[in-house]
């Protein structure tokens, strides 16, 4: 909410069936902002070799056995945010790999909220360092499966916020899940 107050746009990185995109359109309903939502819709990419498997959620045996998994059909987030009222020309889907989908002439010059599930390292990193140029000073990014199922997400992390000291993480209490919180810090 600390975001939602400053101009910007919210993102979700890492769509899956839109449960999520649904809760954010939700939040905000009453604003002008618009709502970014990027996914592969081809399921998960190949895994990079600062991906190790952490927890094998499916019982696949190895991380590269998850290629291809967690694959969505966009059209359900369409039906998702069509549910519960929320105008088409309010959100941008777009399909694809992040890394040919977000780019500064077509991505959202400013970003308050974003949240970013993309469980593997390379489009965490990609999408993190997008952000840092984009985010809003008081906007925050939620990364969901820090420390959880890849050690890419963590990785990603961890290694942005040792180049960009400027952007605190804060983590929660073990009960309330893996994901962490990054946010610039107050300039004094």
């Amino acid at each position: 909410h600390e975001g939602l107050a400053d101009e910007g746009d919210v993102c979700e990185f890492g769509v899956a069936q839109g449960a999520t995109s649904a809760l954010l359109a939700n939040e905000i309903r009453s604003t002008t902002k618009t709502l970014w939502l990027f996914d592969s819709f081809a399921g998960l990419p190949k895994p990079s070799a600062k991906d190790q498997l952490k927890d094998d959620i499916f019982r696949l045996g190895s991380i590269e056995r998850y290629e291809g998994e967690m694959r969505c059909d966009s059209r359900e987030v369409e039906h998702r945010l069509a549910a519960i009222g929320f105008a088409p020309e309010r959100y941008q889907i777009r399909a694809g790999w992040v890394q040919d989908t977000l780019r500064e002439e077509n991505g959202p010059a400013r970003v308050s909220f974003a949240y970013v599930d993309f469980d593997f390292y390379e489009p965490i990193l990609y999408t993190l360092e997008y952000l840092e140029r984009h985010l809003t000073p008081n906007g925050r990014i939620v990364v969901d499966d820090y420390d959880f199922f890849s050690t890419g997400a963590k990785t990603a992390v961890d290694e942005f916020v040792a180049r960009h000291p400027d952007f605190e993480l804060i983590k929660p209490e073990a009960w309330a899940g893996a994901f962490c919180v990054l946010r610039r810090r107050s300039v004094s």
